[in-house]
């Protein structure tokens, strides 16, 4: 009975041992997984942060397109009028001409 208590004993020491062996094993595993975790994390901060500054400069962008536009547009306007003046100017002479 003695030496079957010495095997098992024997066993058990080799099972716990190995239990050990695992846990740090799965510690390791662990550990490397929570760095990737915040590894990830802090690129997903990154990306949110470099996200909101393109909308920005997308928004940016569209008022200066919007602003060109209307400088265009304000320019375009100034010449059809100056353009329907001369032609009112040139009609009151005719007429005065006619008269």
């Amino acid at each position: 009975m003695n030496q079957e208590l010495k095997n098992l004993i024997t066993q058990l020491e080799t099972r716990v041992r190995q239990l050990i062996l695992q846990q740090d094993k799965l510690q390791g595993e662990q550990d490397s997984l929570r760095k990737l975790l915040s590894e990830k994390d802090e690129e997903i901060l990154r990306l949110q942060v470099q996200n909101e500054e393109l909308k920005q400069q997308y928004s940016h962008l569209k008022m200066a397109k919007y602003i060109d536009m209307a400088d265009n547009d304000v320019k375009d306007m100034r010449g059809r009028i100056r353009t329907m003046v001369r032609d009112i100017d040139r009609c009151i002479s005719m007429l005065k001409v006619t008269q």
